[in-house]
């Protein structure tokens, strides 16, 4: 099985090269004399995801059957006893480096392929060449699994590793913080993402390539580029919730650098998405389209050297590969080099409706929105790699901490939010001051009732946790004390809160008054209205409601990265033993410990806890011993209140002593809300439209068969 799977990841990467030659011949003999060649690229696509399909099946069956034949299945195989067992069973295909690479080339190749069935009955040149780059990448893809061993995931186990019947006799198996159901999600959904944002850029090498700059390339890439962006977001949140549940430090992002990789692409992906919809509505942003194709698809690619280059540090990298690092940098410069030579050749022809009178017109919104969506990633990008560049670079060889990631993003993202709050209210072309006041007075009406409640918040919850923290000492202060004085501190988060509110009541108010004028110009009801506009009109209203769930996740962000309360305790091993935090007592009650059937041994303390005189039941804070991998997991417990999550740790036990470490967390399910709504908003806006194909661009080829 080892060799059939060797076998047909080999017959991928042909059939990608044979499709990449095919569809170059056949350009180059031209459309009828090139029709049956160029006919030979598709077929040679579907092969390719034939192939890999088969590849992957392969390689999961392996870990259903429990086959250590296979090195990769048995390093990373689940030892779990739990319902959720076969889950993770499945989820070992993506793991480790060598599963996840091959997972995301079949993903790259279902996308190529759906491409080739959706264009194989207009075979115009556009799509050709677009189907051509996408091989071009899949090829290099399969490249770097058939001639790096590391990143192979069809080799053998050295001899040793097994006995006579086949058991493993190594200690190797799935890293224990991976079995979590957010885990079984997360990479999937990253990697529908980073696949699906290959699309737009194939297509925007494509365009500079046939010099075709109509709307169609825009047109067949819009919705996927769209998808790809949701599921991306999908990705990154269920890898932050998987953080704030599992790895037991209370929050949910770090800024590690492999958590910085995921979040780039997804940046310059919200210029991209705007930058299609000044294309296809005003003919403009052509330049500006391909050029966030181009860095969307190098940020993916640096996400993936960073993961596996091993140039960099982070909990979640894989050990060094040079292939790696030769193969993934060439594929970031090469992409970049190649978009920025097209731009320059195609300069003239990329000319479009780009101007805008005033600052106060949409177009100029979107032009802020995309400086600083593309700025922010560079940045980002740049403080990521830091410690792998040379010294005489600004902050060369260093790593950057947190905190200094925390003064270059609150304000941004501030200043982006605000930019999102007036965007929609503004008007082509200009703005007059009238027509402004008139559609922003009651937006600010509604702003004002929402932050009022938030000020509330501030001063009776906020606030004070600040002045603990300060009053505390220690190492939780430092990010409090890096931005400066106090006033300084919370300036930024009354800005984020005004912000936030803005946001929220501006996309209310246009739904309102978008139903009230539907329903006065159609004689109906204002929710028959309101609905129609949900349902009918996805694209706006999915938008609209990205850009509520944009405010809210604001809102959380606020508290709960900004407003955190930290305290360790020490509680003495005795039932009754109690503890204050905030305005809970936490009770000790005692602690239980079972062995399950796989050896893993689980311990948990529990506390009662009551908030004043009110008792809101109890927390059981746990370690996880896992007998194969000799590893221990902290088991946080989460007190769930309506502003705030009350963390639990049980960080070790020492002369009698339980070491506790609880964090008061605010707001934080503002975070997790806001980012449901983003992807409900984000779903509505990719949903496809009923149309039976996809748009015609110039020069199909008569005849065709296919």
């Amino acid at each position: 099985m080892v060799v059939l799977g060797q076998l047909f990841l080999g017959l991928a990467f042909l059939a990608s090269l044979i499709a990449i030659g095919a569809l170059l011949w056949g350009r180059s003999l031209g459309e009828k004399q090139g029709e049956q060649i160029t006919n030979a690229g598709y077929l040679a696509t579907f092969a390719a995801m034939g192939s890999y399909t088969v590849s992957v099946t392969i390689l999961t069956a392996a870990f259903f059957q429990k086959n250590f034949q296979f090195q990769y299945v048995a390093e990373n195989h689940s030892t779990d006893v739990s319902s959720l067992a076969w889950l993770y069973s499945l989820s070992g295909l993506w793991a480790g480096r060598e599963g996840s690479l091959l997972f995301w080339a079949w993903l790259l190749a279902l996308f190529a392929a759906w491409i080739a069935y959706r264009r194989m009955e207009i075979t115009d040149d556009l799509s050709n060449m677009g189907l051509m780059v996408t091989n071009v990448i899949l090829a290099l893809f399969g490249a770097a699994m058939l001639f790096s061993e590391p990143n192979n995931p069809f080799k053998t186990s050295p001899a040793e590793w097994l006995g006579p019947n086949g058991e493993l006799l190594t200690q190797s198996a799935m890293n224990p913080l991976l079995q979590h159901w957010a885990m079984i999600l997360h990479p999937p959904t990253l990697f529908i993402g980073y696949a699906g944002l290959t699309i737009p850029f194939a297509f925007a090498i494509a365009a500079l390539i046939t010099g075709d700059f109509s709307k169609k390339w825009v047109e067949i890439v819009d919705r996927i580029t769209v998808f790809s962006w949701l599921f991306l977001g999908a990705g990154i949140g269920l890898g932050s919730v998987w953080a704030y549940v599992v790895l037991g430090w209370g929050g949910y992002w770090a800024w590690d650098p492999v958590e910085n990789a995921s979040l780039l692409p997804w940046l310059t992906g919200v210029g991209l998405i705007h930058s299609f919809t000044i294309y296809r509505r005003r003919n403009g942003f052509k330049r500006w389209a391909i050029s966030m194709s181009a860095f969307t698809f190098a940020l993916v690619i640096l996400g993936t050297f960073i993961t596996r280059s091993g140039i960099v540090q982070s909990v979640h990298a894989f050990q060094k590969d040079p292939v790696s690092l030769v193969l993934f940098l060439s594929m970031i410069l090469g992409s970049l080099i190649a978009a920025g030579i097209g731009i320059y050749l195609r300069w003239d022809k990329l000319e479009g409706n780009d101007e805008f009178e005033s600052l106060t017109a949409k177009e100029a919104a979107y032009y802020f929105n995309n400086v600083i969506m593309l700025v922010a990633a560079l940045l980002v990008a740049y403080m990521t790699v830091s410690s792998a560049l040379p010294t005489w670079l600004p902050y060369g060889g260093q790593s950057i901490s947190a905190v200094s990631y925390d003064l270059l993003g609150r304000p941004v993202g501030v200043l982006y939010l605000l930019i999102l709050a007036v965007c929609p209210i503004l008007a082509w072309g200009k703005t007059d001051a009238a027509t402004f006041w008139r559609r922003v007075k009651w937006p600010l009406v509604g702003a004002a009732g929402i932050f009022a409640l938030l000020v509330a918040e501030f001063v009776l919850s906020l606030r004070p946790i600040y002045d603990f923290m300060i009053k505390q000492g220690g190492e939780g202060d430092d990010k409090f004390l890096a931005f400066g004085p106090a006033f300084v501190y919370d300036t930024i988060a009354i800005l984020g809160f005004i912000a936030a509110s803005l946001v929220i009541a501006t996309t209310f108010y246009l739904f309102i008054d978008g139903a009230r004028k539907r329903a006065a110009a159609k004689g109906e009801g204002f929710g028959s209205s309101l609905w129609w506009i949900i349902t009918k009109a996805r694209t706006q209203s999915g938008g609209y409601l990205a850009h509520i769930g944009m405010g809210i996740i604001m809102i959380g962000l606020v508290g709960s990265a900004m407003y955190v309360q930290d305290v360790r305790v020490n509680v003495p091993e005795k039932p009754g033993s109690s503890f204050q935090v905030s305005d809970y007592t936490f009770t000790y009650q005692g602690t239980n410990q079972r062995e399950l059937p796989n050896g893993d041994v689980e311990m948990a303390a529990t506390f009662a806890v009551k908030r004043g005189n009110t008792e809101l039941g109890t927390v059981s804070p746990g370690r996880t011993a896992f007998a194969r991998q000799g590893q221990t997991r902290l088991n946080a417990s989460v007190q769930f209140e309506p502003l705030r999550d009350i963390f639990v740790v049980w960080e070790g036990t020492e002369e009698g002593v339980l070491q506790m470490n609880v964090k008061v967390n605010p707001l934080i399910w503002f975070a997790w809300g806001g980012f449901i709504i983003l992807m409900i908003g984000t779903t509505l806006a990719a949903w496809p439209k009923q149309q039976p194909k996809l748009a015609v661009a110039p020069g199909p080829v008569k005849g065709s068969k296919r």
